[in-house]
């Protein structure tokens, strides 16, 4: 069964995650604020507008899956690269509007929030349905 198809089994969680994926578009190609968000974020280990990325991306990673029902790991992994791909493909979008930039960092964290959110789907499922 394909992703598109097994998102069409879902239609209420289905619309939630293309309404979320619609607002991240919104918010990627509108001017940003002057002064941006904070340098440093949690930990001081990466900037705040990194761990922004991230973390958007991960609730769409974990939006996909649950929206798709995924449960074998190919299917999570199908997921994670479109959510993967369009966070990668929003960035390619910014390259092209005069008020925003491209970043390969911004890139790496949309991608790894992904990950991150589709492992959390993979853990979690697992553990409610004790395999």
């Amino acid at each position: 069964m394909t992703l598109t198809s097994r998102l069409r089994d879902n239609p209420r969680a289905t619309l939630v995650v293309v309404g979320y994926a619609l607002a991240v578009l919104v918010a990627s190609v509108i001017p940003t604020p002057p002064g941006g968000l904070t340098p440093n974020g949690p930990l001081g280990l990466v900037g705040l507008d990194k761990w922004v990325h991230g973390v958007g991306y991960a609730v769409l990673g974990f939006g996909l899956a649950h929206a798709s029902r995924a449960r074998r790991a190919t299917a999570i992994g199908h997921v994670v690269v479109v959510a993967g791909a369009y966070g990668a493909g929003i960035e390619l979008v910014q390259a092209l509007l005069p008020y925003r930039s491209f970043s390969i960092a911004d890139m790496g964290a949309n991608v790894l929030g992904a990950v991150v959110g589709g492992l959390l789907w993979y853990v979690i499922n697992r553990l409610q349905t004790g395999r």
